[in-house]
């Protein structure tokens, strides 16, 4: 929609511009050139090119009005003493000479006779490129040579070929068409300044560009004419200049506006669609609320479980504080008792030590017994079969002690019986025999020594056995049976 409002509102321009023209309005300040038919129509002066030298742009509208062939019509040239060909530009596009060099784009210069069009060349030394436009467009373009500066003190003719004299006119080069808005910028012009420059020949773009335009029309308008060259209405004026300028500037606007409502359409598009998203998630969003109250009221649910439960606890912790309490008094009160226990237990710890110290000597001495045993595998061996041999008297001795186990209850109902014993026996009251010597505190559960052997060695055979056995009930018994007889102390009791 915005784009017919706009092609509507520039036919409307236009129309009210082709009404302004239509009046009769006529500004000879805004007049162009004439060129006749011969090679005496022509303007040639020697201008200052000084501030073209690095870098320009000719820029022109023309209207071709003769039919010649390729390179004819010359509507500028520029030449000079010993260099030829500096500029020239022919009406169809065949010579758009640089530094000597022609270009020759007559297959894209597609003008219809009689028909206004817009011609731009530029250069720069920077760049080193020639470009041609024409209304506007980029149709051909080239790299110069290196090093190449346009000369200066050369002659500057419109309609023909000026030649290294200025006077080298030929009717081959005979322009005979119309000129308008010839000048020359000493700068390279953008594509998009040449495209401004080319929306249409009534505008005033031509005098933003102030000192820049080094050769202005207005002044060449003013130089010396020769033969036939005469002004006539351009079609345009001051008052319609303006007026393109300010219909230059709506359209622009126009354009503008258009591309930035097509923006906005794309941003409308791009919010209605981030709408649509922000809905989806909206409606996501409340049933994620709606999960969101239902899990909160559970959880108060919960909360109002655990609040009594904390409660309960509470209670549990305060009785068991109270526990607590009492513990701490009892603990206190067991806490001497414990002093006491540790007491002991250090005593205990060092009656450890001092047996700790004992196994060490004992754990030295089975080291030793055990280097000793383990000398040589003869003395093993035999060792082996002497323990078998004891293995086997102690099996006899243990049989004869279980044998002699009720022997020894009758003994001792009988030394129960015994009163006194004769006061020359070394036994005491309750000894009958040598054997009851070993019930005495002096034998009874020790370990019979070389010592106490000799008090018994006279009158007790095979003694000598038992040397380093502790004395017990069966030791006694079995000695007693074996010696049955032999032990009695003299003159004791029956």
């Amino acid at each position: 929609m915005l784009k017919r409002r706009t092609m509507i509102s520039e036919t409307a321009l236009l129309a009210l511009l082709w009404l302004h023209f239509a009046a009769g309005n006529s500004d000879l300040s805004y007049r162009a050139l004439k060129f006749g038919n011969t090679a005496s129509d022509y303007i040639v002066y020697q201008p200052n090119m000084g501030p073209l030298q690095n870098a320009f742009s000719v820029c022109f509208w023309a209207r071709s009005l003769l039919t010649t062939s390729r390179c004819g019509p010359h509507i500028i040239s520029y030449e000079g003493d010993g260099f030829s060909n500096e500029i020239i530009v022919s009406d169809e596009g065949g010579c758009n000479h640089i530094f000597g060099s022609s270009f020759n784009l007559a297959s894209k210069h597609s003008v219809p006779s009689g028909t206004w069009f817009h011609y731009c060349y530029t250069w720069s030394y920077s760049s080193r490129t020639q470009k041609v436009y024409l209304n506007g467009q980029l149709i051909g373009s080239r790299s110069t040579s290196s090093g190449r500066t346009l000369r200066d003190g050369g002659y500057l003719m419109l309609g023909n070929d000026a030649g290294s004299d200025g006077q080298s006119m030929s009717s081959r080069y005979i322009f005979g068409g119309e000129l308008y808005k010839l000048n020359l910028f000493s700068k390279e012009l953008s594509s998009s300044e040449v495209l401004e420059m080319s929306r249409d020949k009534c505008t005033e773009t031509e005098l933003t560009y102030g000192d820049l335009r080094s050769i202005k029309w207005e002044e060449l308008l003013q130089r010396s004419r020769n033969g036939n060259v005469r002004e006539i209405d351009s079609g345009c004026s001051a008052e319609t200049g303006r007026l393109w300028v300010r219909l230059s500037e709506t359209l622009e606007e126009l354009r503008n506006s258009s591309q930035l409502l097509d923006e906005t359409r794309s941003e409308l598009a791009r919010v209605k669609e981030e709408k649509a998203a922000k809905d989806t998630e909206l409606m996501r969003t409340e049933q994620q609320l709606n999960e969101t109250l239902e899990d909160l009221a559970r959880t108060r649910t919960v909360k109002e479980a655990c609040e009594t439960k904390l409660e309960t606890k509470e209670q549990q912790l305060n009785e068991t504080l109270e526990e607590l309490t009492q513990t701490r008094k009892e603990k206190e009160a067991h806490k001497t008792s414990l002093d006491t226990k540790r007491q002991h237990l250090n005593e205990t710890l060092d009656e450890l030590e001092s047996t700790e110290n004992e196994k060490d000597m004992c754990h030295t001495d089975l080291a030793t017994a055990e280097e000793n045993l383990n000398t040589t595998t003869v003395e093993k061996e035999e060792a082996l079969e002497e323990l078998e041999r004891k293995k086997e008297d102690l099996i006899r001795i243990t049989t004869s002690l279980n044998q002699t186990q009720t022997e020894l209850d009758q003994v001792r109902k009988l030394l129960e019986k015994a009163n006194n014993t004769p006061p020359d026996c070394p036994l005491n009251s309750t000894i009958t025999s040598y054997w009851d010597l070993l019930y005495s505190e002096d034998y009874f559960g020790d370990v019979i020594s070389s010592e106490k052997l000799e008090v018994l060695y006279k009158s007790v055979e095979k003694l000598e056995y038992f040397v380093g056995l502790r004395v017990t009930e069966g030791m006694i018994q079995f000695m007693k049976h074996f010696h049955e007889g032999a032990d009695k102390c003299p003159n004791s009791t029956e």
